[in-house]
Formats: C-alpha cells, sequence, structure tokens
C-alpha cells in the first residue's frame, strides 16, 4: 500500500464516493502516469512533480509501479487500484496552487521580462520551439511563428493547436504559457475574451493529454512551476525569475522550453497594453 502525498481537486469526488470508477492507463513515465475515465484525464505523480488540479502525488521519487498502457485501474473510496499496487489518498490534503483564479497583475516589470528572456536564451531545449523561432532558416514548423502574431489575429490560435511534436505538441504547449500570461497580466479583456473562446471552440483538435492542459488553462488552473514563473514575473525579483523559469524549462524534453515560449510572447504582448 502507498500513501498519497497530496491531491489536486479533481480526485475530491473520488475520495468521497463509494461508487467504483474504471480508469485505463493511457501512457506511462519515469516520473508520471496518465488514467483516462469519465471523459476526464487524472496523473499519478512522482514526489517533486510539482502539483495541479489533476495530480495525485506519491511519495517514490520515480514511478516503479509494473504498469503499462492499456491496463485498468480503479478508483473507489479513496483508494487507486492499480495493477499489484494500491494507493490510499483517503487522508491526503488537497494541493492549493500559489495562483488562483482571480489573481490579476496589471505590471511585469521590464527587468523581469529581460531576465526570464536571457534564461530562455541560455536553457531552451534544442529542439524547442524557441530555437525555432530564433532561427530564420528553420522550415520544419515553421507556423509556430503565428504566437508573434496573436495580439493582431487571435485567430492565428487555431493554426497552433495541434503542431509540433512531442506528447504535447508544441504549439500547444506555447498557447498554455501565452494564455497563463494573458489571463492574469493583460488588460484587454475583449482580446483575452476571443482568444478564450476560440481555443474553447478549438482544443478537441489536439492530442487529449494537451487538451486536457488547455481546458485547465481556461480555467485558470496550471501545473505549479508554471505558477511559480508567473508569480515571480509579476511579484518577485530578476533573482527570482532566474531559478523559477529554470526549473519550469525543465519540464518534460521540449514542453517546458514551449509554455516559457509562450510566457514570453504573451509578456511582449501585454508591454503594448501600457
Amino acid at each position: 500500500m502507498k500513501t498519497a502525498l497530496s491531491l489536486g481537486w479533481e480526485w475530491l469526488c473520488y475520495k468521497e464516493s463509494y461508487q467504483a470508477r474504471t480508469f485505463t492507463v493511457h501512457s506511462v513515465f519515469d516520473r508520471l502516469i496518465n488514467i483516462s475515465g469519465d471523459e476526464k484525464l487524472l496523473s499519478i505523480t512522482a514526489s517533486g512533480v510539482g502539483g495541479s488540479s489533476s495530480f495525485l502525488m506519491l511519495p517514490d521519487k520515480v514511478l516503479d509501479l509494473g504498469v503499462k498502457a492499456g491496463e485498468i485501474c480503479v478508483l473507489h473510496a479513496g483508494r487507486a487500484a492499480l495493477g499489484r499496487v494500491f494507493i490510499d489518498f483517503s487522508e491526503a490534503p488537497i494541493w492549493k496552487g500559489p495562483v488562483d483564479k482571480f489573481y490579476r497583475q496589471k505590471s511585469i516589470k521590464n527587468e523581469n521580462i529581460a531576465a526570464f528572456k536571457s534564461v530562455l536564451d541560455r536553457l531552451a531545449h534544442g529542439e524547442s520551439a524557441w530555437r525555432t523561432l530564433n532561427d530564420d532558416s528553420a522550415a520544419r514548423f515553421s507556423g509556430l511563428k503565428a504566437i508573434k502574431k496573436l495580439r493582431e489575429n487571435p485567430a492565428l490560435a487555431r493554426n497552433l493547436i495541434g503542431l509540433g511534436s512531442g506528447l504535447t505538441p508544441s504549439g500547444d504547449d506555447m498557447l498554455l504559457g501565452f494564455l497563463a500570461v494573458v489571463n492574469h497580466t493583460c488588460d484587454d479583456r475583449a482580446f483575452v475574451k476571443r482568444l478564450r473562446v476560440l481555443l474553447s471552440a478549438s482544443t478537441r483538435r489536439t492530442v487529449d493529454i494537451a487538451e486536457k492542459m488547455l481546458a485547465n488553462a481556461l480555467e485558470c488552473e496550471y501545473h505549479e512551476t508554471l505558477q511559480n514563473s508567473l508569480r515571480d514575473l509579476c511579484e518577485g525579483t530578476k533573482e527570482d525569475i532566474y531559478i523559477s523559469a529554470a526549473s519550469l524549462i525543465k519540464l518534460g524534453s521540449s514542453s517546458g522550453s514551449d509554455i516559457a515560449t509562450g510566457m514570453y510572447f504573451g509578456m511582449i504582448d501585454h508591454q503594448n497594453d501600457g
């Protein structure tokens, strides 16, 4: 029996209900296992991965549960039966993200934007959107450059959905970062509303993990590491940003770099509000 350290609010209904629910293992990684069912995607994570509304965190540093995609996971009364492993989350505290849905900040210091860019320049993954956007000779996935023109034409968001490689395509990761910044800092609420409507109507065009990620962002629910970077941009110092942005960029293979890229262009647009 393993005991969970924390759970996101999306797990609450399975903590409190005595009706068994059957999920299917969607994908397995060293530090994260995705399960799907009830028309949603939930994740079981290792410690130190960070929090999210859909995460159930275990104390293990690496998830070696002996399961593979396609196997069954049963959730019942605060317990998960996954392969030969039972997980008790009946007493796990609820994870609460550091940035709530109504968080708003009207200004991001230019020096903080410059610090964030410097981290991207140094640490962004070699195959990330950041490198593509800064390489004029790159033809593959050059459509990712639409992120630079979203303020001018929000409809370009449709072209970015599902574009690029990876478990979560680069275009989706960038849209997540861009949306997080404008949700909480952009004064042009008409633009934000139009962007949100376009994304809400288009998320089914991408892979299911990215669809879930964007749906959460539309509800102002983000991974803890992204939230830390967002708060540091709004309230922190350059030194804070060097730490939180580097942590964000480490997510996945290139996903963290792509999310940070979207955040950067969201900030550049933010400067135009003033």
